[in-house]
């Protein structure tokens, strides 16, 4: 079933930087663990979470301390993405660009929180509910974000299998027009 899963370009590369960051384990997706191997300084204060960058990869965060632990590390996720990804002055940007970059750091919220590499490697129960729950509880996340990267998962599982049917069906009819 695992064969059949195929990620995104913002999957892979988020996949690359745990391995180069050296994090193989759920407890390491942590904001202390990550800004440490990226040398971010993250601030907790009482505004709006928002990472900038002071000077070439020199880093600062700031985390809205009014959140539960759990999503704060969610708000650093999203600010680490802009960060890493989206680089410059955003002032005179189109909206529709600003857009994107948001989206885009949601989708990593999904892949950072929750890497496919760790999930691949669990025996999750057969039941969704129980599935969810266990997904939430391994990764520090709420259940709709667990549930979010479950249909995600079984999505481009899905599409894998349809495209390798596809594939094995166009094999078919060119052999037939080679024997013909």
């Amino acid at each position: 079933m695992h064969s059949y899963y195929q990620m995104t370009a913002l999957e892979k590369w988020t996949e690359d930087l745990y391995e180069r960051l050296d994090i193989r384990k759920p407890a390491q997706i942590s904001i202390a663990y990550i800004a440490e191997r990226l040398n971010i300084w993250v601030h907790y204060l009482d505004v709006r979470s928002k990472g900038i960058e002071a000077s070439a990869g020199m880093y600062s965060m700031f985390i809205d301390n009014r959140l539960p632990d759990e999503l704060q590390r969610l708000e650093f996720l999203h600010e680490l993405c802009h960060l890493l990804r989206h680089a410059g002055s955003h002032t005179l940007m189109p909206e529709q660009f600003s857009q994107a970059e948001r989206d885009e750091s949601e989708r990593f919220i999904l892949y950072a929180a929750m890497p496919y590499s760790m999930i691949s490697k669990m025996t999750l129960p057969e039941l969704r509910e129980d599935a969810i729950q266990e997904l939430a509880a391994a990764f520090q996340v709420p259940c709709e974000l667990a549930l979010q990267r479950i249909d995600q998962i079984q999505r481009r599982v899905f599409q894998g299998q349809l495209i390798a049917v596809m594939e094995r069906n166009e094999d078919r009819k060119l052999s037939h027009r080679h024997i013909r």
